[in-house]
């Protein structure tokens, strides 16, 4: 062992480096490739880093039972941070995002929004109750009454035959693409709120329709959202249906 080596043993050598390069990768990983992420940084300082030097210190360890030379060590190391960073930073690649479902549904029964308002006001009451951190919004049970009985959309209870799930591809080589699932079978009931409806009489009872239910994330991004949701949709705690986009009709046969 040289002087240098005694006050720096080789072993730290090792768990510095390759557990320096998994904390660097997992920690500035996702705030570069995928700021959306839940938990970020977190996968460097309790993840890849601490996983980095344990794998340093085995790499050492084995090293050390093979007798392999120092030049050859050296070449080990570097390999290896090399392929955890690569590692780790793809992993940091954001997902596909899911941007909505194409839905064959059979309607069941169609009510104005004004139906259902009593129901979603007493819903929210509880909510409210149960929240003493915010307060609600002044006047929010009159607002949605006035707010439901001019509105022209309508409430659908229907039969989900089947839906097609849409993923956009966010990775640098395939960003913006859309990906899908495919036709699943779904056979379950579900409601849903459809804009400008023309009326209840245009979608009788036994009807079969395809539509397109975007999902919508924007509200809990929002830095101001309301309590509760101004959004009659959001209110009636309801997920949209819109007649498919053209960019997506290419699907419905899927």
């Amino acid at each position: 062992m040289t002087p240098r080596e005694k006050h720096f043993p080789v072993v730290l050598r090792w768990v510095l480096i390759v557990g320096g390069v998994g904390f660097a990768a997992g920690f500035f990983g996702p705030i570069i490739f995928n700021p959306d992420a839940n938990q970020g940084p977190l996968l460097g300082i309790f993840i890849t880093g601490p996983a980095g030097a344990f794998l340093g210190l085995l790499l050492y360890v084995i090293c050390l039972i093979l007798g392999v030379s120092d030049t050859r060590q050296w070449q080990i190391l570097w390999t290896a941070s090399a392929a955890l960073a690569a590692g780790t930073l793809f992993f940091c690649l954001p997902r596909p995002a899911l941007r909505g479902e194409l839905i064959d549904a059979q309607v069941r029964r169609c009510e104005a929004p004004a139906q259902r308002v009593d129901a979603a006001i007493e819903y929210w009451k509880k909510r409210v109750a149960e929240v003493t951190w915010a307060a609600p919004r002044p006047g929010w049970q009159a607002d949605m009454r006035q707010m439901s009985d001019v509105d022209d959309g309508a409430v659908l209870d229907v039969i989900v035959v089947r839906k097609n799930p849409l993923y956009e591809q966010r990775k640098p080589w395939n960003n913006g693409q859309i990906l899908a699932s495919g036709w699943q079978i779904a056979n379950e009931p579900k409601s849903y709120y459809i804009k400008f409806p023309g009326g209840c009489s245009d979608y009788p009872a036994g009807e079969k329709s395809l539509r397109f239910a975007p999902y919508d994330i924007s509200v809990l991004q929002s830095h101001t959202i309301d309590w509760p949701p101004k959004k009659l949709s959001d209110f009636l705690d309801l997920q949209v249906l819109d007649p498919v986009p053209d960019e997506y009709r290419n699907f419905v046969g899927n």
